[in-house]
């Protein structure tokens, strides 16, 4: 067994066949009619021998019984293998690798399987600071994707895994948020991939559900689902703002409204807000309505308050004591879990208001102003900012 399932294929490729030809069977009785909206997929990461132990010759051998038997009885259903990691190459120096993504592609061609996407896994690590940027990241990404022949690209596993503190719990409020955010422009931008695929939103602990980065990310995306949007790149004022920060920006228009979503992201705590000038595509925030604002930070978010009140309490773990970008699931963060959930569930209603408070309308924001096609926001490293 490996992290996430078996991994070891199976001893006899005859009888999987008849096991997916008796699946897919019994699925097409159960759904009846067309089957082009069934989507499989192989496994997970089975490019790692920590997922698919085995050779490469054998995972192709896998991939093409899986492929035949499936679409003997379901010949419209989609097939792809599971995400690939790294820049899905495989070299001699390699010897965790199982097979070469661009190697599995030719084999697919030359033997007519159907490949419907290649998925990727992409994510980055808060310790390792030369791969945690928005842009290094989305660029592993590219040239991953520029490698292999032409194909549809998805990314599955998105966003901060397990880190800074091994499978203790990443970052999971204004960081996360806007390495999403970024990442997501950049992919964009690039690649168009015809899905990303992430999990969680919330940190829940019992009944109660704490929104995190991730789901205040969504959020504000959904309500501008169907909108034309707009890359904006904006100019950074402030010549003492840290090289390693990225900017980026995004308009957003629908006929009825429009809207400009402003994200900083750094990986070194600072308190130090500038401003950044931002040029708008022609009718966007045109003044003829008042501007409305959102602002998500790392001190503004329910995360950063709990951590504040586990230290308060005396109950937060050294490791995140020490560092000040820190923040994670509440229990992860203390040192002590019933503590921890008798003062959380102490403070509810206090946690409540704060997550409430990150998802409304603000007025005259002192950071933000308009001239003509031109504008000026103040905002802090790590922050994310929505004006309507």
């Amino acid at each position: 067994m490996g992290p996430w399932g078996r991994r070891t294929p199976p001893g006899d490729i005859e009888e999987w066949s008849k096991i997916v030809r008796q699946f897919a069977t019994d699925l097409a009785a159960y759904l009846g009619g067309d089957s082009s909206a069934i989507q499989f997929e192989t496994g997970v990461e089975y490019d790692e021998k920590v997922s698919f132990d085995a050779t490469s010759g054998e995972f192709f051998r896998y991939y093409e019984a899986t492929d035949r038997a499936l679409h003997s009885v379901l010949p419209e259903a989609a097939l792809g293998p599971g995400e690939f990691t790294g820049l899905g190459a495989c070299a001699a120096n390699m010897p965790h690798c199982v097979y070469d993504t661009r190697d599995f592609l030719e084999f697919a061609t030359r033997n007519q399987l159907r490949v419907a996407d290649v998925p990727r896994s992409l994510h980055s690590f808060l310790d390792k600071p030369a791969n945690l940027s928005p842009s290094s990241t989305a660029e592993r990404a590219i040239q991953s994707y520029a490698r292999l022949p032409k194909t549809v690209p998805e990314f599955h596993q998105f966003g901060l895994l397990n880190e800074p503190f091994g499978n203790q719990g990443s970052d999971t409020a204004a960081l996360r948020a806007n390495w999403e955010f970024q990442v997501l422009l950049r992919l964009w931008e690039a690649l168009k991939p015809r899905r990303v695929f992430h999990w969680g939103g919330f940190d829940t602990i019992g009944r109660m559900a704490f929104l995190n980065g991730s789901g205040f990310l969504r959020l504000v995306l959904d309500r501008y689902v169907g909108s034309h949007a707009y890359l904006i790149y904006p100019q950074d004022d402030g010549a003492a703002r840290p090289r390693s920060a990225e900017l980026l920006a995004l308009g957003l228009a629908d006929g009825a409204k429009s809207a400009v979503i402003v994200s900083s992201f750094s990986p070194h705590a600072s308190d130090a807000a500038r401003p950044v000038n931002l040029e708008l595509p022609p009718g966007m925030l045109d003044g003829r309505r008042p501007l409305k604002s959102i602002r998500y930070s790392q001190s503004s978010n329910v995360q950063a308050r709990i951590r504040a009140d586990l230290a308060a309490d005396n109950n937060l773990r050294p490791d995140f004591a020490g560092c000040p970008l820190c923040l994670a699931n509440p229990i992860q963060m203390a040192r002590d879990a019933d503590r921890a959930r008798a003062m959380l569930a102490r403070n509810w209603e206090n946690y409540v208001e704060v997550m409430k408070d990150n998802l409304r309308w603000h007025t005259e924001d002192p950071g933000i102003s308009r001239d003509g096609t031109g504008l000026r926001v103040t905002l802090e490293p790590n922050e994310f900012v929505l004006i309507e």
